[in-house]
C-alpha cells in the first residue's frame, strides 16, 4: 500500500482553507444585507444538521451553536474499503474500515460569522486487517507456500483540533455549504502481524517494520467538506 500521497492532501487543505477563510466575509456580507431588508433577523441559526464525506469517511454531523460564541458537535462517520497493495514488501489482501465519531466544543470568535474553532475528541474504530498467501521473504529468509495476517488498529479516544464553516445560499442563513480542516492524534497504533511458519525473531522485524509504517498517520489529517440545513 502506498503512503498518503501529501501533495494531493495539501492542495484539498489549501482549497479547504481558503472556503473557510472566505465565510466570515460572507457572513459579514450577509448580515450586512439583513441589517437593511430584515433588522429584526438573527445573525445565525442555532442548530445545524448535514451530510458530510472527507477523509474520515461521509456520514453526518449535527452542531448546536447555544450563544453567540460557543457551540458542541457531533457526528458519525464510515467508509469501508477492500484493496490487494504491498505493505512492507508483503502482498496482502487488505481490508480497510474507517469509522469514528467526534465531539467538539467550537468557539466563534465573531458573533456574525460562521467561522469557528473547534477541539474535542475523535472516538476512533479505524481497523486495517490484511491476508498474504504464497511466497513470503523476511529479513532475507523466504518462506513457500505459507500465510501470514495482519491487524492494526489505532488509538481509541484521539485529542482533535480544528477549524471550519459555513458558506450559505439564502439570506435566513439557513442552506449552506461547510468545510472543516483538522488533525487528530492517533497514538501509537496497535500492530499484530502472524506468520506460523516464520521464525519468533522474523515475525518480529516484520512485525517491527509495519509497526513503524503504521506511525506513519499517528497525526491523522481530517478534511471534510458538507451540505448542510440550519434552524
Amino acid at each position: 500500500m502506498k503512503r498518503p500521497n501529501s501533495i494531493l492532501i495539501g492542495f484539498a487543505a489549501f482549497g479547504l482553507l481558503t472556503l473557510t477563510a472566505m465565510t466570515g466575509r460572507a457572513d459579514d456580507t450577509s448580515a450586512s444585507t439583513n441589517a437593511i431588508t430584515a433588522p429584526s433577523l438573527s445573525p445565525y441559526q442555532p442548530f445545524t444538521i448535514g451530510v458530510e464525506a472527507g477523509t474520515t469517511g461521509a456520514g453526518g454531523a449535527a452542531n448546536w451553536r447555544f450563544s453567540n460564541h460557543f457551540g458542541v458537535g457531533g457526528g458519525f462517520d464510515y467508509f469501508r474499503y477492500s484493496y490487494s497493495g504491498t505493505i512492507e514488501d508483503i502482498n496482502f489482501d487488505a481490508r480497510l474500515r474507517l469509522m469514528s465519531e467526534p465531539a467538539t466544543l467550537d468557539l466563534y470568535p465573531w458573533k456574525r460569522s460562521s467561522f469557528h474553532i473547534s477541539v474535542g475528541a475523535l472516538f476512533n474504530q479505524n481497523h486495517l486487517t490484511g491476508t498474504a498467501n504464497g511466497t513470503i521473504t523476511i529479513n532475507g529468509t523466504t518462506y513457500n507456500n505459507t500465510t501470514a495476517t495482519l491487524d492494526i488498529k489505532q488509538q481509541v479516544v484521539d485529542p482533535y483540533v480544528g477549524i471550519g464553516g459555513n458558506l450559505y445560499f439564502d439570506r435566513g442563513h439557513h442552506v449552506s455549504l461547510g468545510g472543516e480542516l483538522g488533525v487528530a492524534y492517533t497514538g501509537d497504533p496497535r500492530v499484530s502481524f502472524n506468520m506460523p511458519a516464520a521464525t519468533p525473531q522474523d515475525q518480529q522485524y516484520e512485525q517491527n517494520k509495519i509497526h513503524s509504517y503504521a506511525r506513519d498517520v499517528q497525526f491523522w489529517p481530517v478534511i471534510k467538506v458538507s451540505l448542510n440545513y440550519s434552524f
